[in-house]
């Protein structure tokens, strides 16, 4: 496979330091969530000391959802926030696991980052994902003023199975009048369950994501049903895509779901809603994770930060991180 320069370097590091359960297709429930953490562990960094990381939790009717919260500092005036929303297959990821990439977000533009654990299958399958997702945007919302977020300048974002919830989020506040929200950002987005596409036929050994892993990634949110026609469980399949807040949608060259993100880019425009299209040259799924070794990934992490602090008219200045 020809990968861009870089992303072999920290394929190398994952393999060196994770050993054989880098290297394993065929893995178990708790494998998977392991190798989701290990995945973290090998890009965890300190954070700068301009930037102020703290835990909470949202109160939920029989649950409380964890949450981890970065705020840009020193801040005069209300922020602008991203509600983000981790990737993992539906079954596996956390904020903690997700902690580089959701600090390196709040770093560059200037926002506000609420990284959302929400629940997981298949201990609980849709909607428990989009309904903590859901949840959290509602919270925010109506915080905003403690939180010291700007209520016209809500995002919501995801990578993976986390861009699936993002998206369905803006369906569903869409669909309920509200919470009012100013972007979807969906990074290398799972938002169908047809496994038949080019890409995911030309991509079957991602380094990170493959056919079969994605098969059992649907069976366990959605129950075995992926020929289901829910727009919110699958945004592509929604009923209509008019009146959705703007969308900056990145894909990557080598990664099954590229043809989720471009699909649903063309059905946006086909809708009448502003969408960006980062197309990542010789990149794989999960590429975010390589900023420090990959030049092609820090120019597109640096091009959807530029984006972001566009529609969301940030002007504080970023961190250097």
């Amino acid at each position: 496979m020809l990968y861009t320069p870089g992303i072999h370097s920290y394929l190398d590091k994952v393999h060196a330091e994770m050993g054989r359960l880098a290297g394993l297709k065929d893995l178990s429930l708790a494998q998977r969530r392991l190798r989701a953490d290990q995945y973290a562990e090998l890009v965890r960094e300190p954070y700068p000391e301009l930037l102020s990381v703290r835990d909470t939790f949202i109160t939920a009717a029989g649950r409380e959802i964890f949450v981890r919260i970065y705020q840009p500092q020193p801040a005069e005036t209300p922020q602008a926030c991203l509600i983000y929303f981790h990737g993992g297959s539906f079954v596996a990821g956390s904020p903690q696991g997700h902690d580089f990439i959701t600090a390196s977000l709040a770093c560059h533009t200037g926002a506000q980052v609420i990284s959302v654990h929400y629940r997981r299958a298949p201990e609980n399958p849709y909607p428990a994902a989009l309904e903590d997702g859901y949840e959290a945007l509602k919270w925010v919302s109506q915080e905003s003023q403690a939180l010291g977020i700007d209520p016209n300048k809500i995002a919501v974002a995801g990578d993976s199975a986390g861009g699936n919830i993002a998206a369905a989020c803006a369906l569903l506040a869409r669909d309920q009048a509200g919470p009012e929200i100013q972007q979807q950002i969906l990074v290398y987005p799972c938002l169908d369950a047809d496994l038949g596409t080019e890409s995911y036929l030309n991509n079957k050994n991602d380094a990170f994501l493959t056919k079969e892993a994605m098969r059992f990634a649907l069976d366990s949110y959605l129950e075995n049903q992926i020929d289901r026609d829910d727009g919110y469980a699958l945004p592509m399949r929604a009923k209509h895509h008019q009146g959705l807040p703007p969308a900056l949608i990145l894909v990557a060259e080598h990664d099954p779901l590229r043809d989720d993100g471009i699909r649903y880019h063309q059905k946006l425009l086909q809708s009448g809603v502003h969408s960006v299209l980062q197309r990542g040259p010789g990149l794989i799924h999960g590429y975010l994770r390589a900023r420090r070794f990959c030049p092609v990934v820090e120019d597109q992490f640096q091009q959807m930060c530029t984006e972001i602090r566009h529609t969301l008219r940030i002007g504080q200045a970023p961190i250097p991180w």
